[in-house]
């Protein structure tokens, strides 16, 4: 079974293609509050065009997750402990094969 971070890495090689990967790409770094953040380039790729306003779930002060599109990059933050969740959440949004895998039917949750 993949994993979030195998799928991305499955996304990224799919978009590398001698030019893209020399201008863009996936950024992951650390915040100070403390938590992550995500930033993974659009533009060249069949997702430039899509539009994600901001949006926040907060569950208490350490675990919350803020995903976006500006500039023709998506852009998620989160909690110390919500990185997996943040990098699932990218994968979903672009419909990446096998992430399927992740996501329980409602009659498991």
């Amino acid at each position: 079974m993949d994993t979030a971070i195998s799928l991305l890495q499955k996304w990224y090689a799919r978009h590398c293609d001698e030019d893209w990967e020399h201008s863009y790409g996936i950024n992951i770094d650390t915040l100070d509050n403390p938590g992550w953040i995500l930033t993974v380039d659009l533009a060249d790729t069949e997702f430039s065009e899509l539009l994600l306003p901001r949006n926040r779930l907060d569950r208490s002060e350490a675990d919350w997750v803020q995903s976006e599109i500006s500039g023709r990059r998506y852009i998620a933050c989160g909690g110390v402990l919500n990185l997996e969740e943040m990098v699932l959440q990218f994968l979903i949004f672009v419909g990446e094969p096998g992430v399927d895998t992740f996501i329980k039917p409602k009659s498991e949750l």
